[in-house]
């Protein structure tokens, strides 16, 4: 755990930059980055594909917020001080972050399957990136292991699973899956986000397997957090608009 990154004085005044923001600040930075890199294969201006992120990246701020309050409403009604601190719930990130760039595309007659497909290596590295600030700010931890675990971490007083180094792993492997697919599937409009679509919800169900503050985010009948209700959700949306794309290009 290193939560802050650096203290800064400025005009006697100082500073505190902490992890968790600056990285998460620097995924956002680097996916959009390489969207726009991107744009010119799917055939989307370059300009277009920067306001898609950055729109992306705002609605992704207010989907992420929201939907953690509604997460952790409980603890918000008993003291609303919290407000003032909110967390990021990923996939209301994800679906704010959709409604903001569908709205954009909409606006401006955008294909918003191609700019999506343009934007989906760097959306996965991105996050691969917001994940090591969630290790250095020692949130997302993971279940209790033994102190010989080679791979534990000490978070929240007990060796880990480092579950925020599982899952940038994973999405690192998923960002050069999307960035190195084969022109037979790029051409199917839509079809690289789905592959990152649909890879990281099989990723977030399994990480979760691993994940100890389910009591923290939620559990839907003792059976599943609520992370993994919206990545069963996610992949079965996956599968629906993967056949959709398919019957597309066979007529």
């Amino acid at each position: 755990m290193h939560p802050t990154l650096v203290r800064v004085s400025f005009l006697g005044v100082e500073h505190t930059i902490y992890a968790y923001g600056a990285l998460v600040v620097a995924g956002m930075a680097i996916g959009i980055l390489v969207g726009v890199a991107r744009a010119g294969r799917f055939g989307i201006a370059r300009f277009d594909e920067l306001a898609v992120g950055l729109l992306g990246v705002a609605g992704g701020l207010v989907g992420g917020v929201v939907s953690y309050w509604i997460v952790h409403a409980r603890d918000l009604f008993r003291d609303p001080s919290l407000l003032k601190t909110p967390g990021l719930v990923f996939y209301g990130g994800l679906i704010g972050g959709a409604v903001a760039a569908w709205s954009y595309c909409r606006a401006w007659k955008i294909p918003i399957a191609r700019a999506a497909d343009a934007g989906a290596p760097g959306l996965a590295l991105g996050h691969a990136v917001g994940r090591i600030g969630c290790l250095m700010a020692g949130c997302c931890y993971g279940r209790p292991v033994v102190a010989s675990f080679p791979l534990a971490v000490t978070l929240a007083g007990a060796p880990r699973h480092p579950t925020q180094l599982y899952e940038a792993a994973g999405l690192c492997v998923l960002a050069a899956t999307t960035a190195l697919l084969p022109a037979r599937v790029t051409r199917r409009a839509g079809a690289a986000f789905l592959v990152y679509l649909g890879g990281y919800a099989i990723l977030r169900l399994v990480v979760e397997h691993w994940r100890g503050d389910d009591v923290e985010r939620g559990v839907v009948a003792s059976l599943l957090s609520t992370s993994q209700l919206i990545a069963l959700a996610m992949l079965l949306l996956t599968a629906a608009l993967w056949y959709r794309t398919t019957r597309k290009g066979a007529t």
